[in-house]
């Protein structure tokens, strides 16, 4: 009977050796806290940190108060180009050329790991939209995300989600920093829309915008202005460049607007 007690205490001592050394390493980051929101700059405008219900095409969809712990495994789209420069479900403007994503239920903002499962490539994706409304697919990459794990082509692809700590966003967004462009795409934009512009803010404050503005025609754009627009019946003063006419006049602008550290979206008209 002591042999069989002695056996079964050290089954059980390796079963918790073996379970320990399969569990999720945590993530350690030598950026401070207040380096971290730099980095993640959130934009999200609206409060989303309780639970939320809401209704798309007849099917009623209730979020998450915590994305910690969440896994899924399932189909992949993404959205580029017809959605860029217009306002994401938290609020702020979606970049085709930023890592993001839209999910139907995840707290907005929250941080996710995309891996393809195909190719084994991976992004990690601030969550900021909702979507995507298809019944068989899990999320909705940006076209930045997409290129990332090489799904343009296809469309679609099969990936593994994983939720991550803010850290570990921070630093992935620091290392991938440049703005993923697409000369190519970016001609075809240009090709379709005649008024084609550069957005680097929005602000509630007239003098706020008049600011940068002042401060953008010191770097040697004389193209800039404030165009005045009311959204949700709040006045909003956005500072635009433009219009930009080809790959080559965009590169020149982005590069002066490099100095600023500004969050430049696309905007067509």
């Amino acid at each position: 009977m002591r042999k069989l007690f002695l056996k079964s205490m050290l089954l059980s001592a390796v079963v918790i050796i073996a379970s320990c050394s399969t569990q999720s390493p945590v993530f350690k980051s030598d950026l401070s806290k207040k380096e971290v929101i730099k980095i993640l700059n959130d934009g999200c405008t609206y409060d989303r940190s309780s639970k939320e219900r809401y209704i798309v095409k007849g099917k009623r969809y209730r979020t998450l108060t915590s994305s910690k712990g969440y896994e899924k495994r399932g189909i992949a789209s993404w959205y580029g180009p017809k959605f860029d420069g217009k306002q994401t479900a938290c609020g702020e403007i979606y970049d085709m050329y930023k890592y993001t994503a839209a999910h139907k239920t995840l707290p907005l903002p929250s941080y996710v790991k995309v891996i393809n499962i195909r190719n084994r490539k991976s992004v990690i994706v601030k969550i900021n939209d909702r979507g995507p409304f298809v019944d068989n697919r899990v999320i909705d990459l940006s076209y930045a995300a997409a290129k990332k794990i090489d799904m343009l082509d296809k469309g679609t692809a099969i990936v593994r989600i994983n939720a991550i700590s803010q850290e570990e966003a921070a630093e992935f967004m620091k290392k991938n920093k440049k703005r993923l462009f697409s000369g190519s795409i970016f001609e075809r934009i240009i090709k379709d829309n005649e008024k084609f512009y550069l957005q680097v803010g929005a602000f509630s404050d007239q003098k706020n915008a008049e600011i940068l503005k002042i401060k953008i025609s010191q770097l040697g754009i004389k193209t800039v202005f404030i165009n005045k627009a009311r959204v949700n019946g709040k006045a909003i003063h956005r500072v635009r460049i433009g219009p930009i006419k080809t790959n080559e006049l965009y590169n020149r602008v982005v590069d002066k607007l490099t100095l600023l550290s500004l969050n430049i979206n696309i905007i067509s008209e």
